[in-house]
């Protein structure tokens, strides 16, 4: 039997059921909820992730919330774009990393999810999605935003920001696909997919489905970074898009000095859902160190 969900539209007076199937292999409630008050602190919360729906360009787009110990004194929030809704059933594959980011930094996650739509639409939407809730949660004083791509979420990520510099503050991206015309004179490429796969065959096959190459454009097309928000790019060393994704870093950093590019040794691609403990140890830590910024005591002279 096919597992279903239930969805609440809010309508002005009531709130009407709406039964829609549900992707997840589970039973889940979405609530269509009207500020983003009620996302940070939930009215009855029996569980540690929370699911809403909000209207963005006339279509409801899901997010999980996932909830540290305390929400009452929240002062940061990570918003997160998943990489592998394409792929396979997308909330297993991010579910953990978005906990352990709950866990590690002691702070809430907005993970925004998408639709297998047009990669243009995808962005256009994560764009709005992004702006909804930060001037949602600039309201109710909450400053301290990151932002978070993952492989294919960090490439939405990095065209997010093509579309407004401003839209960010600080974000981080992990071994993002930045150019989909899949450069082969890197060595890395050429290399690393005698190791790997899956990764090239699988990008290959979204992008024939989902991107208009005539009217992509690429982040690294740009002429200069120098309006580019500060950054934090982590890779795999044995990832295939690992050299072309130093190549941006360095681009990025020359504009840029508080960016950052990290390589993690013997990590593959997608390693944060793979079992390859020390690398998601690294990485977590380089992401602490860049999200939780210490601010220099400075002692007046006498």
């Amino acid at each position: 039997m096919i597992p279903f969900f239930l969805c609440y539209y809010y309508t002005g007076d009531s709130m009407n059921e709406n039964i829609i199937k549900n992707d997840f292999g589970s039973e889940d409630t979405y609530k269509l909820y009207r500020t983003v008050y009620e996302i940070i602190h939930p009215t009855i919360s029996k569980k540690n992730i929370s699911n809403y729906k909000i209207m963005i360009q006339e279509d409801l787009v899901p997010l999980r919330i996932f909830y540290p110990k305390k929400i009452s004194t929240i002062t940061r929030v990570i918003l997160y774009i998943h990489g592998k809704r394409w792929m396979i059933n997308g909330f297993y594959s991010y579910k953990e990393v978005c906990e352990r980011l709950v866990q590690e930094m002691d702070t809430l996650v907005i993970a925004i999810d998408y639709e297998n739509d047009s990669y243009q639409k995808v962005v256009d939407k994560s764009y709005q999605t992004i702006k909804y809730l930060k001037e949602g949660l600039n309201r109710i004083g909450i400053q301290n935003i990151i932002t978070i791509g993952d492989a294919l979420g960090a490439s939405i990520l990095s065209n997010v920001v093509l579309m407004d510099k401003s839209i960010i503050e600080k974000g981080i991206l992990l071994y993002p696909a930045l150019d989909f015309n899949f450069n082969i004179e890197y060595s890395s490429f050429a290399q690393n997919n005698k190791l790997d796969l899956l990764t090239i065959p699988h990008l290959r096959m979204y992008c024939n489905k989902y991107v208009d190459l005539k009217n992509y454009h690429s982040v690294m097309e740009e002429e200069s970074y120098k309006d580019w928000p500060d950054i934090l790019i982590i890779t795999g060393d044995l990832d295939p898009l690992r050299d072309e994704i130093e190549e941006f870093s360095k681009r990025l950093r020359k504009d840029n000095r508080k960016s950052k590019y990290i390589n993690i040794k013997f990590a593959s691609h997608g390693f944060l859902n793979s079992k390859d403990e020390e690398a998601k140890e690294e990485c977590f830590k380089d992401m602490k160190n860049f999200i939780i910024t210490k601010r220099k005591v400075v002692i007046p002279e006498n």
